[in-house]
């Protein structure tokens, strides 16, 4: 990422610093509001965030987010790191088997077999573990430079709805919307 000066070259300075000071002055300011959402998982509407999820899996076109979670679910475990972002999706239904959603470079998708696509452009997946006396298995969503995996364990009868849940919960945000709206917002420029 590179700050512009207001002729438009860039600064020489790395704005990556300015960014995480920024995305940690945010983070601080949400978690002293009432929300259901853990500070550090980043929403769909919070691009400081997302540029930080961004930069752990550069050449991915998409970027997972919570669009908003339904009543009885929360997030926690947030890690993004140069190898990809990971957090967990815990239901008051499912006590102690969060869905634990991966976001990477590549995901094996071997023996899972294709699904609806989720968002236009982008391969969903699923492989079942299990399917008594638990549903278990793992859902992909595969698209140029990435893939988001959600791994899932449920009880039977259930499933279906906390299926629905977690997906509409988890919200793909494409990269080339994030670039428009960092350079909009702050005039920093997200690269690649």
């Amino acid at each position: 990422m590179r700050r512009r000066d207001s002729r438009g070259r860039g600064s020489g300075r790395n704005s990556f610093g300015i960014l995480v000071a920024a995305v940690m002055l945010t983070a601080g300011a949400a978690l002293t509001g009432c929300t259901t959402v853990d500070g550090s998982v980043p929403s769909c509407s919070d691009p400081l965030r997302l540029a930080v999820v961004a930069q752990s899996v550069p050449g991915a076109s998409y970027l997972p987010c919570i669009r908003g979670l339904p009543p009885g679910w929360t997030t926690s475990g947030f890690n993004s790191t140069q190898d990809g972002t990971g957090f967990l999706l815990n239901s008051d239904r499912s006590p102690g088997r969060p869905v634990t959603v991966r976001f990477t470079a590549t995901g094996d998708i071997r023996g899972a077999s294709p699904s609806p696509s989720r968002v236009p452009g982008v391969l969903t997946y699923t492989r079942l573990d299990s399917i008594s006396p638990r549903f278990a298995g793992t859902l992909y969503d595969v698209f140029p430079g990435g893939c988001v995996s959600y791994q899932f364990d449920f009880g039977s009868g259930s499933q279906i709805e906390l299926m629905e849940q977690f997906q509409q919960a988890v919200g793909l945000y494409p990269r080339q919307q994030l670039r428009l709206a960092l350079k909009q917002e702050l005039g920093v420029e997200l690269n690649p």
